[in-house]
Order: structure tokens, then C-alpha cells, then sequence
């Protein structure tokens, strides 16, 4: 069932850049489609709070605050990054770019917390690096601010990593999310009323807000959750390559995006390293 839940996450989450571009195509622009997405998803993680998990304590003051704040200011510009990059080049290049987040975490947990990499971590980097170059260099003239975006999402999800593997495990998965995602609507609330910007226009981009919302968001963490204390973080993080590789079908076959043997293989050598990466971090890192 672990591995169940993983891959239904995965595939929850390669979803969102297509939820996305619907929601674009009918209106919306990024800033508004992501203040409704956080808006529903706190809504429910709040009401599911308060009727089935109102025994769970609430955290001390403290914790509250730097849960929001992970959210607000952690989630959130993390979140901005990428739906603006995915508003700006192919579903598909954009996931790849974005996925090269693991080498993020990797150097940053060396500088920060001094866990200096083993050489066959380092190599898995440099096979990541290339990857993510290769891919990169695929975007046309024009939508390099695609790739700096999709750059900056993953290096901000990367300091999100490292903050929240330190005070998420003090409060639970469920009451850290549900703060997380408060904080996350919080700070789209403040940018909506600040910006104005416009929303869906038809059924059609709300659904896909919604879609967003509870599937992209609200189920594919709670999956991850659930997947994680079954199987663990390591196998979890090889599982959720599935992510990547069901954005990139998307792209593929939905939106008509060409996967030329450029971007095939710039994707092959990111997602196998990453893969690799996950397995060797929690053996070799010292």
C-alpha cells in the first residue's frame, strides 16, 4: 500500500502544470489561479481539521507561527515561481528544470548542515546538472525567463525542504500541512488584493482550479504522507520520479509538446539521477 500511495502522488502531482495551463487557457492568470487553489485547499484541510481531527493538540504558539510562515513564505513564492514558469515555456521542459531541485537540497544541506556528499553523490549531481543543461537549452529564444523561474521554484523548494524537515515532524504531518496551507492562502490573498489579477472566466478553468486544489494538493500530499510511513523517505523520494514522468506524458500527448532526443534524453539523465541520488543520500551522506 506504500508503494500505492506514492505513485498515486506522483501522479497527483504531475497533473498541476496541466491543471494549470486549462486554468490559463479560460482566464485565469497565475496569481489568481493560485490564491483560489490555496484558498479551497486550506478551506478543506480547516473544515477536516475541526470535524475529524479535532482531538490532535494544537501546536505551541511558536511551532503556529513557523508552520504559517513555512507556508507563507516558504510554499508560497516556491509555488509562484512555478506556476509563472509553466505559464511561460512546454509543461514538459518546465517539470524537467524544476525536478533538478534535489541537487538543491543536496549542496545547500552541505553548506548549511555541513553533510559533506560522497563522491558517488557528487557524480549523480553532475549527471543531474547536465541533464537539467541539456533540457534547458532545448527552450526557444525568448522564454529563457521560463527557465530562470522554473530555476528559482526549485532552488526555493529546496530551502522549503531543509526548513520543514526540521519542525514538521514536531507537530504531525496532517496539523503541519493544514497550517502550511493557511499560510500558503494567506500570502496569495494578500498578492490577489494587491495585483487584482484576473480569474477563470468559464466552468471549465474553475474545474481545473478545484482539480488542482484537491487532487494536485489537498490527495497527493496526503498520499505522500501516508506513503512515507509505510515505505519510507528514501524509497518514496525513487517512487515520486513518477511525477516528472507523468507531466511530461501530459505535455506529450495532451498539449501536442514534441519530445525531441535532446529533451528525451536531458529528461532520462535528470530522472535517473535523481532516482539514483535518493537511494545513495541515505547511505552515503555523512
Amino acid at each position: 500500500m506504500g508503494v500505492f500511495y506514492i505513485l498515486v502522488s506522483g501522479a497527483a502531482f504531475g497533473l498541476l502544470p496541466w491543471f494549470a495551463r486549462v486554468a490559463y487557457d479560460h482566464g485565469a492568470e497565475p496569481f489568481g489561479m493560485l490564491a483560489a487553489r490555496f484558498v479551497f485547499a486550506s478551506a478543506v484541510m480547516v473544515l477536516i481539521r475541526y470535524t475529524k481531527k479535532r482531538h490532535e493538540p494544537r501546536p505551541e504558539k511558536k511551532l503556529e507561527l513557523w508552520l504559517f510562515l513555512l507556508g507563507a513564505v516558504g510554499y508560497a513564492p516556491q509555488a509562484s515561481f512555478f506556476f509563472f514558469g509553466v505559464d511561460r515555456i512546454d509543461i514538459s521542459l518546465a517539470t524537467v528544470i524544476f525536478y533538478s531541485y534535489p541537487v538543491f537540497v543536496v549542496l545547500a544541506s552541505w553548506v548549511v548542515f555541513r553533510h559533506a556528499p560522497s563522491t558517488r553523490i557528487v557524480m549523480c549531481l553532475a549527471v543531474a546538472v547536465a541533464g537539467t543543461a541539456l533540457t534547458a537549452g532545448q527552450v526557444q529564444a525568448g522564454s529563457w525567463i521560463g527557465v530562470v523561474l522554473m530555476l528559482a521554484a526549485a532552488l526555493w523548494y529546496s530551502g522549503y525542504i531543509l526548513v520543514s524537515s526540521k519542525i514538521v515532524h514536531k507537530s504531525g504531518a496532517f496539523i503541519s500541512l493544514t497550517y502550511v496551507m493557511v499560510g500558503a492562502a494567506v500570502a496569495h490573498i494578500v498578492i490577489y488584493v494587491a495585483t487584482q489579477p484576473t480569474m477563470p472566466t468559464d466552468n471549465t478553468g474553475w474545474i481545473a482550479i478545484f482539480a488542482a486544489s484537491m487532487i494536485s494538493t489537498i490527495l497527493a500530499m496526503g498520499f505522500f504522507f501516508a506513503g512515507v510511513s509505510r515505505i519510507g523517505a528514501g524509497e518514496a523520494a525513487v517512487l515520486s520520479t513518477i511525477e516528472p514522468v507523468v507531466s511530461i506524458a501530459i505535455g506529450v500527448t495532451v498539449l501536442n509538446e514534441q519530445l525531441t532526443m535532446p529533451r528525451f534524453v536531458g529528461a532520462l539523465l535528470v530522472l535517473v539521477s535523481v532516482a539514483v541520488l535518493a537511494q545513495l543520500s541515505r547511505a552515503d551522506t555523512k
